[in-house]
């Protein structure tokens, strides 16, 4: 199909899905509704910019420390707690005003458009905002760009935002291509900088359309900075740009502040004289995951219990709901990890090679070493530099034997050593290299 056929046809179903979800699909599988449209609104919150535009002045604190951050983020929020919520997080600790971008532009307002078609901010934490914009198409940001009526209402209502919030100084920190042309009118409107955290390689991800990753090349020329989450990612970009060089850097993934474990309260590893291990996985179940990988390790070990943490993005996982011996238990709020992980005995990182997962810098390894776990994983280049602390293997047949090795670990140093890396690599350590950023940025304009 042309790009203006293809075009017009996602319009003509955007135009109409609103309306079919509210009125029918919703009320007829009420339990096909995502819970975090819903969970998003347990927030204290306010419309603007209206009348109650002193409600929205009213949430927001004063600025401890300046920039104002603004998200213009690749995920919800509410979904799963990835990169963008704990640097958002870590910043705020730091004193930052932070304005988080619903990026689901309407889909998750309980009405439909001409029925309250209001923005709205609500407090999520201390210094966090989250921002919910609302388009009459609710358009899925992975698989088109806005339209030119749409860029204008998003930078209209984020400006009024901005001075109802009396902004100074304003960052922007843009995590997909969907965002360039507003983050572009934005940095022309209020002087502010725009950092690209370029943290997957987007051509790798089978949900982000080509209509999108196609404009990264643009948002590499809009940023004052490019930072990359891992060190094959980076190389790989700048093999692209080489004149990426002078703007970029490196800023890897992290463990919570004081380690994931220590900061829920949770003792480490469980025994490991017990018999029945558990090994465990935490993470998106999608076409990444090395299936046939854990299905070896689960076979060969009918006694151990693998537990899937996550929810099933990809049909190739239902191959394992015939093992009894592997449970799925779903997506689980992050601040309940810490209990599931208090029982692994083994952690794993199940990715397929490919050139997505070689340029990607697991968050889930940090927070696997705050409990002092051994890994499996997959030989991916950004786990391959912890050395002896991982398990790797290049085949179903060496995970298999590396999950039996792991499982049988009695060295007690490779615990304490992961433990440490989890505490000194925090996101609180990676907000400080973005402040860095920020200063010399803001000292340039």
């Amino acid at each position: 199909m042309r790009p203006n056929a293809w075009k017009g046809t996602l319009l003509a179903k955007e135009a109409l899905r609103p309306y079919l979800l509210r009125w029918l699909y919703y009320p007829l599988f009420p339990a096909a509704r995502p819970a975090f449209f819903t969970n998003c609104w347990r927030y204290p919150n306010s419309a603007f910019p209206t009348a109650l535009t002193p409600g929205v002045c009213a949430l927001l604190p004063e600025p401890a420390r300046e920039p104002d951050l603004l998200f213009l983020p690749m995920t919800d929020w509410h979904v799963r707690t990835q990169r963008t919520q704990q640097l958002a997080l870590a910043f705020a600790q730091a004193g930052h005003r932070c304005f988080y971008v619903n990026p689901y532009l309407g889909r998750q307002f309980p009405r439909v458009y001409f029925r309250d078609r209001a923005p709205r901010v609500s407090m999520l934490a201390p210094g966090i905002a989250e921002v919910h914009l609302r388009l009459p198409r609710e358009p899925v940001i992975h698989h088109r760009l806005p339209t030119r009526g749409e860029r204008r209402r998003v930078v209209d209502a984020l400006a009024s935002l901005v001075q109802a919030g009396g902004v100074r100084r304003l960052v922007q920190i843009v995590s997909l291509p969907f965002w360039w042309e507003i983050a572009s009118e934005l940095k022309s409107l209020l002087g502010c900088p725009v950092i690209y955290d370029c943290h997957d390689l987007l051509e790798g991800l089978q949900g982000v359309m080509p209509q999108v990753a196609d404009h990264e090349p643009g948002l590499f020329q809009l940023c004052d900075r490019a930072v990359f989450s891992s060190q094959p990612l980076m190389d790989s970009k700048l093999a692209q740009f080489p004149w990426l060089q002078a703007k970029s850097l490196l800023v890897r993934n992290a463990a919570a502040a004081g380690g994931f474990a220590a900061e829920a309260g949770v003792p480490g590893c469980p025994s490991r004289a017990r018999a029945g291990k558990v090994i465990g996985y935490m993470g998106a179940l999608d076409h990444w995951f090395d299936v046939p990988a854990v299905r070896e390790a689960a076979r060969r070990r009918p006694g151990w219990e693998f537990v899937l943490l996550g929810r099933v993005e990809s049909r190739s996982l239902l191959a394992l709901r015939g093992l009894p011996n592997v449970k799925f238990l779903g997506e689980v709020r992050h601040s309940e990890l810490p209990r599931h992980l208090a029982r692994f005995d083994v952690a794993l990182i199940p990715f397929l090679r490919n050139e997505l997962t070689v340029a990607a810098n697991p968050i889930k390894l940090y927070e696997y070493f705050s409990f002092g776990l051994p890994v499996v994983s997959a030989r991916l280049p950004e786990v391959e530099m912890f050395g002896d602390l991982v398990y790797l293997a290049g085949d179903p047949g060496q995970f298999a034997e590396q999950v039996e090795r792991a499982a049988c670990e009695e060295d007690p140093s490779l615990r304490r050593r992961r433990m440490e890396i989890a505490q000194r690599e925090s996101w609180a350590g990676r907000a400080r290299q973005f402040q860095e950023a920020f200063e010399l940025l803001l000292e340039a304009s």
